[in-house]
């Protein structure tokens, strides 16, 4: 059976000018059964270039990426522009919600661009918001919602074609802690409750504690792999911390 997620040294080299800056170099890491799992790391280390890879918006310069036994690499701008709408969805730091539209219609807003009927995003919409704690909070627009019930939208966003694999970059980078508890949790729920894989990128050692495996990444290579449920609370914070440093 292939791998829900295959990275198979892949490196990644971007050009500043007459500089180069490596990102990755000869990154690997697989997954094979659906889950909460987190890729850490200290700033700078190419967690979110790693992200970006699996999530069909860049292309590595070497390696190869597999997502659901499909060489993303391999695939054309069409194919990638379908795989990007339909079988990945991303939660951003940012929260990127359109500020003149209601948390409704910024759910639906892939719908819309996709051709979904009108019938069908709402229906999709309001379940989704409901399932986030936020159907009273359809109407608002995000000005009017705090940080968290925004970065709750945009995980219904990302949710609205039900795609196997979520990718989150820094979901909770803009939080308080109470919130951000309530983030990771909400992502392993999903996980838990949908059999799909989510993949986080953070830095933040408390978020380990939700997560069933943990890769590593440093200078832009996976340097370790571990599973949570292994390790008791001392281990488990003493390497999560390793991420900031």
């Amino acid at each position: 059976m292939d791998p829900i997620v295959s990275i198979d040294d892949v490196t990644k080299v971007y050009r500043l000018g007459p500089r180069r800056v490596t990102a990755l170099q000869g990154a690997t890491l697989r997954i094979d059964r659906p889950g909460f799992d987190a890729i850490m790391g200290p700033s700078g280390s190419g967690k979110s270039t790693l992200l970006h890879l699996l999530g069909g918006l860049d292309r590595p310069d070497a390696g190869s990426i597999q997502v659901g036994g499909e060489r993303l690499d391999r695939l054309g701008e069409r194919g990638l522009d379908a795989y990007r709408r339909r079988r990945v969805g991303i939660v951003f730091q940012q929260f990127n919600l359109i500020s003149t539209l209601t948390a409704l219609e910024n759910v639906t807003l892939p719908g819309l661009l996709d051709g979904m009927p009108s019938g069908v995003r709402r229906e999709r919409g309001l379940a989704l918001l409901e399932r986030m704690g936020l159907a009273d909070r359809a109407g608002h627009r995000p000005d009017a919602l705090s940080g968290g019930e925004q970065q709750r939208v945009a995980v219904a966003r990302a949710l609205l074609f039900a795609p196997p694999l979520i990718l989150a970059d820094e979901p909770t980078g803009n939080l308080d802690s109470a919130t951000s508890e309530q983030i990771w949790q909400l992502l392993a729920d999903l996980a838990a409750a949908d059999g799909s894989t989510v993949v986080m990128v953070t830095h933040e050692p408390a978020a380990a504690v939700h997560c069933r495996r943990v890769f590593m990444l440093r200078d832009g290579r996976i340097t370790e792999t571990f599973d949570v449920e292994d390790l008791d609370a001392a281990e488990l914070a003493t390497r999560a911390q390793h991420a900031r440093s």
